[in-house]
């Protein structure tokens, strides 16, 4: 009888269980703390004694720590030892599981203040529920993984290309410093620290996106193995707050956006105009090697492909200099021009020295222009048009421009689309280079030697047309 006076004395009569942090408030009377929170007013004002209605203030409370060490050697003596299949507080089977609290509880627990208005469902419910949302999960990680792991490797297969432009456009800024190489090697240099800096700062970039992927893998790599060792413990370990990693997961995220690394660096060599200017020549059109579409102003510097002179278009005074128009069919014989492609060749043959030249195109259609050997008017399939026939050009148009070879070449996006294009022919060398004749940024350079005889060499896309600006006095 001595030991159930003792447990009611222990017992808070609120949840009619063992003390948990027992407090006494005004009147004498012990409760537990979080029992008497609920009985609270709004706002936490004064408030009546649950046992003998007197009224109290949140204030008075005092913890009973005496009370709280013999509610505690009491309930270890009368329980023993703790069952992990039992109720800490209560002693009985968990055969519930709380949504609410995500945690197994008793039949007692249900029917308490704490959680009487949680949702229940039975323990093997749960349990069921939980592990097949986690095998889910799991499936759905590995499938984030796979999806990580191939950008991983799309961001490798990025950088190389990356290095490989950079290599490219090493090369090409030294070849051209090298031609001025006596009195602009300071600026050979800053050109050189300035592509450095950029492959510096892209490095740093890439070292981010990859350590970006890195602490995703590594994300996605833990929660995998946290979800697969929550999926196989067991019952009751499954479902200590098995939402919490199923919330990770789905919150986990493998977007990723990829980014086309180019050069910005260009090859800009001061005075390069200037020096180019040094050596130009005027171009002709030879109408006796023009495809039958095409139709060339009687001084050789205009042509434009299958368009009537009734349709021209209306140029400035500056461009008045055309005082006719010849059908190179009529001045010609067949054997001595292009018979398949749209294509003519420039009155001029090179056989030595250093040679400069202008083509203007308004119209943004595509055309290609360099130079060739004589013997390349039997030529019959344009996207043959290279260096293995005898041909070295560019083409070029609105979109951007790109060196014609038996390679593919991805065309290079200018910020404003080209209108003028130099090419410069140095013989001796071997090479032919070609500029933007606005700002004289260098495109690009084949090698031509062992060729004694060149001439220039242009290609017109239907509609399209082109001039040769005329040489300054001088020249």
């Amino acid at each position: 009888m001595e030991a159930e006076d003792l447990q009611e004395d222990l017992t808070c009569s609120i949840c009619l269980d063992y003390f948990q942090e027992p407090v006494s408030i005004e009147c004498g009377h012990n409760f537990c703390r979080e029992c008497l929170h609920r009985s609270w007013e709004p706002g936490g004002g004064p408030f009546s004694c649950p046992e003998c209605r007197r009224p109290s203030t949140p204030a008075a409370l005092r913890p009973n720590w005496a009370l709280a060490r013999l509610t505690e050697k009491t309930r270890r003596w009368r329980l023993g030892p703790q069952s992990p299949d039992l109720c800490g507080r209560h002693r009985e089977p968990l055969r519930l599981f709380c949504e609410n609290d995500q945690r197994p509880v008793c039949l007692v627990c249900r029917e308490s203040q704490e959680h009487q208005a949680h949702d229940m469902s039975p323990i093997d419910e749960a349990f069921q529920s939980y592990r097949e949302k986690l095998l889910k999960c799991q499936f759905i990680l590995m499938a984030k993984m796979k999806k990580a792991l191939h950008f991983h490797e799309v961001e490798v297969k990025n950088a190389t290309k990356w290095k490989e432009k950079i290599k490219n456009q090493r090369m090409r800024i030294s070849t051209e410093f090298s031609k001025l190489h006596h009195f602009l090697a300071e600026e050979e240099q800053l050109f050189l620290q300035r592509l450095s800096k950029e492959e510096e700062e892209t490095k740093e970039k890439l070292k981010e996106n990859m350590s970006s992927l890195n602490q995703m893998i590594t994300s996605l790599k833990n929660l995998i193995s946290e979800v697969e060792e929550k999926s196989q413990a067991s019952t009751l370990e499954l479902l200590q707050n098995p939402k919490d990693v199923l919330t990770r997961s789905e919150n986990q995220d493998v977007n990723y956006s990829f980014e086309v690394l180019n050069v910005r660096t260009v090859c800009q060599i001061p005075m390069m105009k200037e020096i180019l200017k040094r050596f130009q020549v005027a171009v002709n059109l030879a109408e006796d090697t023009a495809h039958p579409k095409l139709v060339i102003s009687q001084e050789g510097r205009y042509v434009k492909n299958g368009a009537s002179a009734g349709s021209l278009p209306v140029f400035s005074t500056a461009w008045n200099y055309f005082s006719g128009w010849r059908n190179p069919q009529k001045t010609t014989h067949v054997e001595e021009r292009f018979q398949h492609l749209p294509c003519v060749l420039g009155k001029n043959v090179f056989t030595s020295g250093k040679h400069y030249w202008e083509v203007e195109s308004k119209d943004n259609l595509e055309i290609a222009v360099g130079v060739c050997r004589e013997d390349v008017m039997g030529i019959t399939d344009s996207s043959k048009i290279s260096p293995h026939v005898g041909i070295w050009a560019i083409y070029w148009s609105s979109a951007g421009y790109r060196p014609l070879t038996s390679l593919p070449v991805i065309p290079t996006n200018q910020e404003s689309p080209l209108h003028r294009v130099g090419v410069y022919l140095d013989h001796g060398a071997g090479n032919v280079s070609f500029y933007s004749a606005v700002d004289g940024v260098h495109l690009h350079t084949f090698s031509c030697s062992f060729v004694s005889r060149l001439r220039p060499f242009f290609w017109l896309s239907p509609l399209a047309y082109l001039v040769l600006p005329p040489v300054p006095d001088g020249k």
